[in-house]
């Protein structure tokens, strides 16, 4: 899973500065319900299974999640900050819920 962590926390830096906000831990799982999530604190969590996902995809995530870190809601002012540096969100979003059952039955990495 080492691979996956660097993989996540490159994108996180990459997007980062274009948000103009920080992170601090970055941490791949085993998650089941939530593709990522962003704690009060700045830790990013993520679903090893986005790693199969098309990388714009992936990126949306990452861009998803750190924007959390300026908005920790879903508020209209949140979806603004998202589509700041992602303006395909939603075809991102459909390919989730069209392609996730899929990523849901593959298996973990060794």
């Amino acid at each position: 899973m080492g691979d996956l962590v660097a993989l996540f926390r490159s994108r996180a830096e990459y997007w980062a500065p274009y948000l103009g906000v920080t992170f601090n831990r970055v941490s791949v799982k085993d998650q089941r319900t939530l593709w990522g999530s962003c704690t009060r604190e700045g830790n990013l969590n993520f679903s090893w299974r986005l790693a199969l996902a098309p990388d714009p995809v992936l990126d949306y995530l990452i861009v998803h999640e750190l924007s959390h870190r300026a908005q920790m809601n879903h508020s209209r002012r949140f979806w603004e900050v998202v589509e700041t540096l992602c303006p395909g969100h939603r075809s991102h979003r459909r390919w989730l819920r069209k392609n996730g059952r899929a990523l849901h039955t593959a298996k973990r990495p060794a």
